[in-house]
């Protein structure tokens, strides 16, 4: 073999080499593809896996949730076991008092019971209840039917010191249904004393109404009075601040009375540039009456002593029933523990309605004032006697805002008012320049008419009338010089173009005759317009003259 060349046998060789490596790579393939496929199978099981283990989380979630509000639930309901057997081991008795004590108070009323029955029952809770305020009240009252003068009075001293403010408004009350009118006043008094004016409750403010009107008979020594006064100057202690605020709130009051007059006074509305502060001022002298009638029926209203005398022994009752002081804590966790159960177990939600409801018992804390102002101001149905009551006492703040309320507009009612139609405007104070309010506008819409009819009347007919006159020279030449055909033609332009100047001056004096008519109705109506808002500024104006030369108003008799 020639040197230089390869053998055949260099070359199979060769090629079985690269045989061989070609089915190594595509073994490889092989593999590298098996690996794919055994990632991408993995990769699903993987998220097989993930969705397995996320809806285990939540069937987890769920079942944790579930076993954690009932397990609040069998809490809750052992724990309320719990505190109801603490109540009615430390407090049993004081129910037992209650109970007794509303007993007693059917009893002499009817008098089914013996008095000796009274006192020994009466006597045998009073040893059994060392510390609750009502025991002593309970045989003091017992006390009384028997005649037992010595043994009230021993009884309501060592009630007075275990809690004089209720046993004073207990024995108030009950001397109320007994017609005992100046013990009564005396208990009245005490209670009275024991009163917060910055924080005054609805059920006080309950009692002085009943006083108000009469339920607990004459005070002929004003006695309760007297504490009305000290509550009432001990609130405007914060003096101006205070004044001013009754004011604004009363203002603020009577202008939820407050009418729009536009539709009294439409042209005025639509046509004057002061009509937002006419409105504004009328429409507070147009609420007068509605103000006033509103108080008249509070002031006037019907009260039924049956019902308030009623409502007052309710009290009494309610007063008797309540849970005392020491019980509080454990009746509220009784509460919440009740409150876990209606929520099915759920204690966040029980927790946020215990949370709210002491929040609003907050919110509802008001001063005397704002207790009675709250009477009148509210959109819920409140107790006529309640509102007349109110009013009684603050009729001079009313009084006030209601003068506050007017008078703070008077001074932008203006004193003349701008008449505006059609871009032109003009003043008025009292209507007497109205025939020259309506030349000025007369003259006004002329000038405009006069510039519309310039700016229709064109010089397209002037231009028409040039281009014939041409054309017609210019035919009468051509027949001449040129050719009849072009004179022909010159003349059938020149009478095109007279046609048109005849055809565009009948346009011009039709588009004339139309802005004249246009402009004839905008000067009718708009003296019209002029007119009437002048005629509505007028009677607005003598209105606003009337009610000022009257005496003030007494919207409060």
């Amino acid at each position: 073999m020639a040197e230089g060349l390869v053998s055949q046998a260099e070359i199979s060789n060769l090629s079985r080499r690269i045989a061989k490596v070609e089915n190594m790579a595509a073994q490889m393939n092989n593999v590298v593809q098996n690996i794919d496929n055994s990632l991408n199978a993995m990769n699903g099981s993987l998220g097989d896996i993930k969705s397995d283990l996320a809806r285990l989380s939540d069937d987890f979630q769920k079942m944790f949730n579930e076993q954690k509000r009932t397990a609040a639930l069998q809490h809750a309901a052992t724990e309320l076991v719990r505190v109801r057997q603490e109540l009615e081991q430390n407090f049993g008795n004081y129910k037992n008092v209650r109970e007794t004590m509303l007993g007693v108070l059917q009893a002499s009323d009817l008098a089914l019971v013996k008095k000796t029955t009274i006192s020994r029952v009466s006597e045998e809770i009073m040893l059994s209840t060392p510390e609750y305020w009502l025991a002593p009240c309970l045989v003091a009252v017992s006390a009384w039917i028997a005649n037992d003068r010595d043994l009230a009075e021993r009884a309501i001293k060592e009630a007075c010191r275990r809690d004089e403010e209720k046993t004073a408004i207990t024995m108030a009350l009950i001397c109320r249904r007994n017609n005992r009118t100046q013990t009564c006043y005396e208990w009245l008094s005490i209670y009275f004393a024991k009163q917060d004016a910055a924080d005054f409750s609805e059920g006080s403010f309950a009692y002085i109404d009943a006083y108000v009107n009469g339920i607990f008979g004459p005070d002929e020594r004003h006695m309760c009075d007297d504490y009305i006064t000290k509550w009432l100057n001990e609130i405007k202690g914060n003096g101006v601040a205070f004044e001013f605020s009754q004011e604004q709130m009363w203002k603020s009051y009577c202008e939820k009375f407050k009418l729009d007059v536009s539709g009294q006074y439409p042209s005025l509305a639509s046509y004057s540039s002061e009509f937002p502060q006419i409105n504004e001022y009328m429409g507070r002298i147009g609420s007068v009456d509605s103000i006033s009638s509103n108080f008249h029926e509070i002031v006037n209203a019907y009260v039924d002593q049956d019902s308030l005398k009623k409502k007052v022994d309710k009290n009494l009752i309610s007063l008797i029933s309540r849970y005392d002081g020491k019980e509080e804590p454990l009746r509220n966790e009784e509460r919440f523990l009740q409150k876990i159960k209606d929520f099915d177990g759920d204690t966040e939600k029980a927790r946020d309605y215990m949370r709210q409801e002491e929040m609003l018992k907050r919110e509802q804390r008001l001063n005397l004032v704002e207790r009675m102002a709250s009477t009148i101001l509210t959109d819920e149905a409140t107790s006529p006697s309640q509102r007349k009551t109110a009013v009684s006492f603050l009729r001079g703040y009313i009084r006030k805002g209601y003068n506050t309320y007017i008078e703070e507009k008077k001074p932008e009612f203006p004193t003349e008012v701008t008449v505006n139609v059609n871009g032109w405007s003009g003043k008025t104070s009292d209507g007497s320049n109205t025939p020259q309010l309506m030349t000025e506008f007369e003259q006004y819409a002329n000038a405009l008419r006069q510039s519309d009819i310039a700016t229709a009347n064109t010089n397209k007919p002037k231009v028409y009338m040039g281009g014939a006159i041409a054309s017609g020279v210019a035919a009468l030449l051509g027949a001449i010089v040129i050719h009849p055909v072009i004179g022909l033609m010159l003349l059938a332009a020149a009478g095109y173009l007279a046609f048109k100047m005849f055809k565009e001056k009948k346009t011009i004096e039709n588009n004339i005759a139309l802005i004249n008519s246009n402009y004839d109705q905008l000067i009718t109506n708009g003296k019209s317009v002029i007119a009437g808002t002048v005629d509505e500024w007028v009677r607005a104006k003598n209105v606003v003259t009337q009610f000022e030369q009257q005496p003030a108003r007494e919207i409060i008799a």
